[in-house]
């Protein structure tokens, strides 16, 4: 029994390949596509932790200014001047009043012992643009500078602070920018109680915002990633690298950043059709943010990667701080092996191609040049006495 010979066909072996190649490219764009997912969340984690840390950095800052008007409260000065009888006012007097404030100032306020004392304050903490004593019917009894309000009795501040019981909560506005000024300030306030816990006046300041910009600065993530403080209601952005946005403009992309922020289902009524969400991510991303202008759209915020964590340790404020990134930086590193990965695989396919034609052509090759004719000298006499016969025939 004669022994079975096998023999590789290059040509088999090349049809495999070519019906291989689709399945590995198409298996290499979905591994591609997962490390990309993965490495997106990745980023995401970490803005969010930043985020984290620097909502933590906020609220320090800003309970160190609380505690500087807790400490004033505190000084003899101020109870001193708060313990005389407040002589009521009437409302003639009070515009009277108002209107010499507003011109000439007063003396009284802006001279005493207790004023240059708020000023060597405001001058120690720059951040502190204006600090006042208010006496129990809203009148302003020192300051540290001019302008504003003399009487706060209507104002929402004076109003909390005086109807508070216990112990002393102390009050945080929003930044807001006043009529006709250009500085962004946060109003704060913290009550001054006698020893029988009686409402004797307050001590209101006001925090410059690009102060609190001063506590986000320092956040920076590659070379697009920084840090911003908005408003978590609407997504007013209240302290950012650009200046001119403050108060002056949105989050870009808030509507997508604010499903995220609520959690996902969303809300309430999300909540009653789809149950309560188990996993509340830190981080989302934003698609980038187009606008038309002159019949064009143009891009105002690529796509990014904004990681979020709102400030839930300052009573009063509803804000929101975010870390963000650029999705094609932050993605860069993938983006860059699937470039060279395509490179790769265009490669590898034009090699096999070569290959194959190479192959085929010599396959069809003759194994001898014909015009040797070697192969006749190797046919039996018998049959080629019986070719010539039928030639003949």
């Amino acid at each position: 029994m004669a022994k079975h010979k096998y023999y590789l066909d290059t040509r088999v072996l090349t049809a495999f390949f070519f019906a291989a190649m689709p399945f590995l490219a198409f298996g290499s764009f979905i591994v591609v596509n997962m490390a990309k997912n993965q490495l997106r969340d990745s980023v995401g984690v970490g803005l969010e932790q930043r985020a984290v840390q620097t909502k933590l950095a906020l609220e320090r800052h800003i309970g160190e200014q609380i505690l500087e008007l807790r400490l004033l409260a505190r000084r003899q000065e101020v109870t001193e001047i708060l313990s005389r009888p407040a002589k009521a006012v009437s409302p003639e007097e009070a515009r009277r009043l108002e209107q010499a404030w507003n011109s000439d100032g007063d003396p009284a306020v802006l001279e005493s012992d207790l004023a240059r004392q708020l000023r060597d304050v405001t001058a120690v903490r720059p951040g502190l643009k204006s600090i006042r004593v208010v006496d129990a019917t809203g009148r302003v009894v020192a300051s540290s500078g001019r302008g504003g309000r003399l009487f706060h009795a209507e104002s929402p501040w004076f109003q909390e602070l005086s109807a508070q019981e216990g112990e002393a909560q102390a009050w945080i506005g929003d930044i807001e920018r006043s009529r006709g000024a250009s500085m962004a300030a946060l109003e704060l306030a913290y009550p001054v109680l006698d020893g029988d816990g009686l409402f004797r006046g307050a001590i209101r300041g006001l925090l410059d915002a690009r102060d609190l910009y001063g506590v986000l600065a320092p956040v920076r993530v590659g070379r697009t990633g920084h840090a911003t403080l908005i408003r978590a209601t609407d997504g007013m952005i209240l302290a950012s690298d650009e200046g001119d946005r403050i108060l002056n403009a949105t989050f870009p992309g808030f509507d997508s950043l604010s499903g995220a922020i609520e959690g996902f289902p969303l809300a309430a009524d999300g909540e009653a059709i789809f149950g309560k969400a188990r996993i509340r991510r830190g981080y989302w991303t934003v698609q980038e943010v187009k606008t038309e202008v002159e019949g064009r759209q143009v891009v105002v915020e690529p796509a990014r990667v904004v990681g979020f964590s709102p400030v839930d340790q300052i009573p009063g404020v509803l804000w929101l701080v975010t870390v963000e990134q650029d999705l094609e930086e932050a993605l860069h590193p993938i983006q860059s092996v699937t470039r060279y990965l395509w490179l790769h695989f265009i490669g590898v396919f034009g090699t096999v191609i070569l290959l194959a034609l190479y192959f085929s052509f010599k396959l069809e090759q003759p194994v001898m040049d014909d015009d040797l004719h070697l192969h006749e000298e190797h046919i039996p006499s018998s049959l080629q006495a019986r070719a010539d016969a039928d030639r003949d025939e």
